[in-house]
This record gives C-alpha cells, structure tokens and sequence, in this order.
C-alpha cells in the first residue's frame, strides 16, 4: 500500500477495521470473571444483542479434556515459542491444567499436578464432595477493573487543537488504531491441585514458575480461587476433606498462609472492593476482612445463599448479596448496614449475582437467578439512597446456573442432569427477551458454569467436554 494512500488516511481506515475484527473482549481473570465478581465482560467487538438476534452465536469447537472442566480463564494475547496467542486455561476434576488456543480449539500445553500428600487421594466423591481438583484456575486479577476501551463507530466531533493567531483552530490529523501489545514475559495461571498445594504455571508452557506450595488440606472442597496483588485467596467448605469452613489466602512472596475459619458455617464465595477489602458470605453471614491479615472488619447476620458481588452506582461502592429466601440485599461497603432488601417470598436462589452498566446511560442492572428464571433489577436512588427496582423475569430455565453478562447480552445456562443436557440461553439484558439457544448441541450436563472471553461463551460439561459458542473469527 503506497504511502500517499496512507497520508489520505485510508490505511488508519483499514487498520482500525483490522483491529475492530481481531481486538480481544476484557479478560476473564477469576471465577466470577474479575475481582469484584460482577460476571460481566463490558465491552466485545462482535457479541450485541443485535449480532445475537442476526445469528452471531454458533456452535465454534468442542473439546475432550481428561475429567470435568471449571469455567476457563482467558489470558491477554501473548508471543509465545509458537508466535502470537491467544489462550484461555481450564481446570479438570483430573488434577489437569490445560492451555487452549481458543480460536481454533486445540490444545496448546497440557499439565497433569502429581498427588503430593500423606492423605490418600479421595477417588470417588459425592454431589456435596466431589473428588480431584474443584477450584478453577485464575489469573492475576487487578483490584480496580480496567477502563473500557472507545466504543467503536460514529464519526464524532473529532479533535481540534489551537491553530496560528487569535482563536484559531485546527483539525488534529487522525489518531491510528494500535494492536493490544502482546505480553513477552511468561505470567502465572495459579491452581490448587487435589493434594492442597498451590501451583503458579508458566503461562506459556505449563511448568511450574516456582516450586508448588502447601496450602490447604488435601482432598479439600476448594473453590473461589482468585489472585490479587500478589496474594492467592481460596475457600474451603462443606468441611470435606476434614478441611474446616475457612477463607485462606498465601502470600507469594513468602507463602505465609492466613486463615479465617468460620465453623459449621460452609463459606460460599468471595468478592473484593477495589480498596482492598474482602467480603466473604457464608451460610451464617457476610463478612468485610482485611485483605492482608483477614482478620473481620464489619459483619452482617445471614444465611446467605449467592457469593457477594461489588458493583458501582453513581461514583460509590455497593455489596450486593441473595439469601435461602430470594431476597437481594443492597449493603453499605464500610458497615454492612443494609440499604436494599428486596423481598424474595420463600423462591430459592441461585449461587451468585451479575451485574452490568448499560455504557451510554450508565444505568446499572443487578441479575440474580430466582426460583427458575433470571430477574434483572435497576438500580435507582429514592430519597437520597439506592434501591433495587425489578425490571424484567426471563421465562423459565430448569436448574439455571449464575448468569453472566457480554456487552448488555446476558448469558445463562440450563444446567441439565443426568436424564438432560444442558441447553445455553442469551437474553436480551434490558428486556429478558431470549434471543437465541444452543438447541441441542451440548451433549451433557454441568455442574461448574460458564465464562466469557474473546467473543466466546465456554460450557463445561460432566463427561470432560469443554464447548466454545461465538463468532466464527475469520481465522477460525
């Protein structure tokens, strides 16, 4: 291309088209997708409502992993010994870790953890207990989510800047569009191997960075792995294992290990606020711990039934949380003072909470899973405090799993059982409308969720398939 083409802008043109096909969605770092455990991917160049209602969902790939598979993580674009990349990295019941280029659905490097305990290996586990690696595997999660990129299209006012003489003005040539800068240096994907030890893997190759850690007690229930400014955190419950109930966290840099046990309490999940503090529900309660020594902060009475989500409305942090009951609970960040109980009249809850922002409007939309259908709420401010107004009620999904939210489309699962397979929903985020189902192309059922990255949506099913539905990239 000549460089007069360039100089007339058409090559800025084609390279931001360029990067409009191939950008990556943000990243999905941890189960819950970030930090604050909003299962929300704000931003994705090709998944819309209108693109799901054109047909832009489709079966992509699917993949036979050894044991069943948590929801996969999704790393930025990397240069790897094989060129550039772009791989998520997925957890088995197998004690497996596996990297997967998933623009073409194969195995990029696979690990199997060695058992490395004196407690012999539970082989066969029950509903309540299941047995081999539970906890899925994470990346680094920063605390503060990260901005959302320009949206994409419209012509705009453009940029002026102050020309020669009195108030005059220039147009500024036009910015062109760069590729995200692969990452050279290897990161970590941590994983709690079924022997209790913590495991921070070669993003690139799958060996282990550092000698693996103990950690927790092996044949625990581990979930909600999550990393964040250098401390891994995870939670043991059900007291399998004979772990007790506890949150645990492990500092890289020493492997100190810090515990905050919570007795016949089962801990459900963990969420963070962007100031650090972390907020951990239970069967009991919910409770704010310091993120370094978790030790607890405020307390707020239960049961509690969905692990807490953090979300933001109008500049100020909220917690957000459902109890055995279905009602959705508004907290103060600081206090744990409750500011919203939505009543839930006895309907049972789902395990976790979503939440989206709509871009333009900056309305926010909390999601919970309330008897067998998907409730949206907005947030609104009444009297100088927020509320949670319901909005919409999908139909019904049998045994729905925790919703999760790609640009404004809402994604949930049916889960299925042994005598079903799960079937894959997206609703419309503002309405509840079902804009599209998977039909009959998942083969099984799923006990473990589903995780979004890369204009994709990842279903793990029981008998080890990992199912990828998306946009077909044109290198696809």
């Amino acid at each position: 291309m000549s460089l007069k083409c360039c100089q007339k802008g058409l090559c800025a043109t084609l390279f931001a088209l360029n990067f409009a096909a191939f950008a990556p969605a943000q990243n999905w770092m941890a189960v819950g997708g970030d930090a604050q455990r909003s299962a929300s991917v704000r931003t994705d160049a090709h998944i819309s409502d209108e693109s799901v209602k054109d047909g832009v969902m489709q079966p992509l790939w699917k993949l036979q992993l050894t044991g069943s598979p948590t929801p996969p993580v999704i790393a930025p674009r990397l240069i790897t010994y094989k060129g550039f990349k772009d791989l998520l990295y997925v957890g088995t019941s197998a004690d497996n870790v596996v990297s997967i280029d998933h623009t073409v659905g194969k195995v990029f490097w696979e690990t199997h953890l060695q058992y490395d305990s004196l407690l012999v290996p539970v082989k066969n586990g029950t509903a309540t207990c299941p047995a081999g690696m539970t906890a899925a595997v994470s990346l680094a999660a920063p605390l503060a989510p990260p901005l959302p990129p320009a949206p994409r299209g419209g012509r705009g006012p453009g940029t002026q800047t102050t020309g020669p003489g009195r108030g005059g003005a220039t147009t500024a040539p036009p910015t062109v569009a760069t590729l995200p800068r692969p990452r050279r240096t290897p990161g970590a994907v941590y994983a709690v191997s079924s022997d209790g030890l913590i495991h921070s893997l070669n993003q690139h190759t799958g060996a282990d960075l550092v000698p693996a850690a103990r950690f927790i007690r092996g044949n625990a229930k581990v979930h909600d792995l999550i990393s964040v400014a250098n401390v891994v955190y995870a939670v043991t419950s059900d007291d399998c294992g004979g772990a007790p109930n506890a949150v645990w966290s492990i500092a890289l840099e020493n492997n100190l290990v810090s515990e905050w046990k919570t007795g016949e309490a089962s801990v459900i999940g963990l969420a963070f606020a962007t100031d650090g503090t972390l907020y951990a529900t239970t069967t009991k309660e919910i409770a704010a711990l310091d993120q370094k020594t978790l030790k607890v902060k405020a307390e707020q009475a239960g049961p509690f039934a969905t692990a807490p989500m953090v979300f933001k409305f109008k500049d100020k942090e909220y917690v957000a949380a459902g109890n055995v009951s279905g009602h959705v609970f508004g907290m103060d960040q600081v206090t744990l003072a409750l500011l919203v109980n939505v009543p839930g009249h006895g309907v049972s809850m789902g395990t976790a909470l979503a939440s989206w922002e709509e871009p333009e409007s900056k309305a926010r939309w909390i999601l919970a899973v309330r008897g067998a259908s998907v409730v949206g709420f907005k947030v609104v401010e009444e009297n100088g405090t927020i509320t949670f107004k319901e909005a919409w009620k999908s139909r019904e999904i049998a045994s729905a799993s925790a919703p999760i939210v790609v640009n404004g489309v809402v994604f949930v699962l049916a889960s299925g059982s042994a005598s079903s397979s799960a079937v894959l929903y997206a609703l419309d985020g503002m309405t509840g409308k079902e804009l599209w189902n998977s039909g009959t192309s998942i083969a099984g059922y799923s006990t473990t969720g589903i995780s979004s990255g890369g204009s994709k949506v990842y279903v793990g099913t029981h008998d080890g398939t990992l199912y990828a539905f998306g946009y077909l990239l044109p290198r696809e």
